[in-house]
């Protein structure tokens, strides 16, 4: 009869050290499922690009006008153009055309066109320079260059380029 006790004793001895050896292994292996799948569930962040969020121009006066007729410059939050515009009259004003920002080749473009004021007449067939300041204002970082055009009475070219530092 002990030895059936004996018996028994020992088989519940083992059963619950294999089921607690087991039990550690299944232990492991859900805890490693969980984080494989956590792992994988995490979604990759994508890098954020420039946004656009304000443009502004200004006309002032023509006083100085850099010499390729305009300058760009980096602000904190954007970039920034001064620059004079070329009238075929003494009516044409300075005015924005385009201000964009192409996420693709990352490139922030400003346009600035001389037009003639439709409000006036008998206006003097002489050149004049319009001046402008401009700026663009950017959330999530800045463009990584910005191209500043003048379409006026010269033609339309580029006349500032400035590669931003990230």
């Amino acid at each position: 009869m002990n030895r059936r006790a004996l018996l028994l004793g020992t088989a519940g001895l083992c059963a619950s050290l294999a089921g607690c050896a087991s039990g550690d292994d299944a232990a492991e292996q859900s805890s490693a499922t969980t984080e494989t799948e956590t792992a994988s569930a995490t979604p990759t962040e994508t890098p954020r690009r420039p946004r656009l969020v304000g443009r502004s121009f200004t006309p002032v006066r023509a006083d100085a006008c850099p010499a390729n007729g305009a300058l760009a410059t980096e602000t904190e939050t954007g970039v920034s153009a001064v620059g004079c515009v070329s009238g075929a009259t003494e009516c044409s004003i300075a005015r924005l055309a385009r201000a964009d920002y192409d996420a693709e080749s990352d490139t922030a473009t400003l346009v600035v066109e001389a037009v003639e004021r439709a409000d006036t007449k008998n206006c003097a067939e002489s050149p004049v320079a319009r001046g402008y300041e401009a700026t663009l204002r950017f959330e999530s970082g800045l463009p990584g260059r910005a191209v500043v055009v003048h379409d006026d009475a010269n033609g339309r070219r580029e006349v500032a380029r400035i590669d931003v530092d990230a």
